[in-house]
């Protein structure tokens, strides 16, 4: 059984990055939530689940990846994210300071609010609080195949976005077989 699981894990990795755009072809954005809505084991919430999954992984990616991995957010992605994520300010001795002068905070935070939105419905359907709230691990999994990338693959580029595929789509598909 543990077997299974693992391969379902590598399997919903794979399709994770395949939606992201490593073939290119006309379904890559259907297979992931396929797979996930299957792999729940749930035959009433299938339906719900691939809704949720589709429609959660529709927008609001690039400029929060790319500002946990250091680059100056420059145009909006998720209104209602930026507006908080934009809001959010520390007073330490007297000086106050927003989280958007961080660009590798600001992305943390917007992007862990982004995966909760993505992984909240497909909880919902599944009756599955862990699932609801693992999206808040998203910007960990792109935050350590960032450092991945900087300190040992010196590959730059997409490869730490690449690899943050595999790992959040690794993580997804183990929340929803838990």
């Amino acid at each position: 059984m543990l077997i299974v699981k693992i391969l379902a894990i590598a399997g919903g990795a794979f399709l994770n990055r395949v939606r992201g755009g490593l073939f290119d072809f006309c379904g890559n954005k259907l297979l992931f939530p396929l797979f996930l809505s299957l792999a729940a084991g749930c035959p009433g919430a299938v339906l719900c689940t691939f809704i949720a999954a589709y429609v959660g992984q529709q927008f609001g990616w690039g400029t929060y990846i790319g500002a946990l991995y250091g680059s100056r957010p420059t145009q909006a992605e998720v209104p209602q994210i930026d507006e908080i994520v934009n809001s959010v300010k520390f007073t330490f001795k007297g000086k106050t300071v927003y989280l958007s002068e961080y660009p590798r905070v600001w992305g943390f935070a917007a992007l862990a609010l982004r995966g909760l939105m993505w992984s909240f419905f497909i909880g919902l359907a599944l009756q599955s609080v862990p699932v609801m709230v693992c999206g808040v691990l998203m910007p960990v999994c792109y935050a350590l195949t960032g450092f991945l990338d900087r300190m040992v693959i010196k590959k730059g580029g997409k490869t730490a976005w690449n690899l943050g595929e595999w790992l959040w789509g690794a993580v997804l598909t183990a929340f929803v077989l838990w």
